[in-house]
């Protein structure tokens, strides 16, 4: 829900970074929240481009497109048949870029996504894709945790 003057207005187009953590989680949660009644909630996966050099086999790379498909599809059958539309897609490459480019090119009103990142060096407040979109994007962004 967004104020606008004094009566509440909800989104009509949200795009929902997933990738099965708690915090892509909560920002589905928060997108349901602020959907409106026939409004559209977009889950995007972003899984790392076949043609980096951090897929030794192919076999990891088709790997990670099953489990991203499989998330995506549980997220929506659980997602149940609500007044919502809810649709998955699954992109290549940079996540910050990608989540930036489908929010622009699909015109949504918000994206959301999870606060949290870890590596292997540490935990930040926030993670750096989380981090990139709320810098680079022109939607509004939405970081939950």
């Amino acid at each position: 829900m967004v104020l606008f003057g004094e009566k509440y207005s909800y989104m009509d187009k949200i795009l929902v970074g997933i990738d099965g953590s708690e915090g892509s989680k909560l920002a589905l949660e928060k997108a349901k929240m602020l959907i409106s009644e026939d409004g559209e909630i977009i889950l995007i996966a972003v899984i790392p481009d076949p043609k980096e050099k951090i897929f030794v086999e192919n076999d990891v790379y088709k790997n990670i497109n099953i489990k991203a498909n499989k998330l995506i599809k549980k997220i929506i059958q659980e997602f149940g048949s609500k007044n919502n539309k809810i649709t998955g897609l699954i992109e290549e490459g940079d996540a910050s870029e990608k989540i930036i480019d489908t929010a622009v090119k699909l015109n949504v009103d918000l994206i959301t996504l999870g606060s949290k990142g870890s590596s292997k060096i540490g935990i930040y407040p926030i993670g750096s894709v989380a981090n990139k979109v709320v810098q680079y994007s022109h939607k509004p962004v939405m970081v939950v945790r």
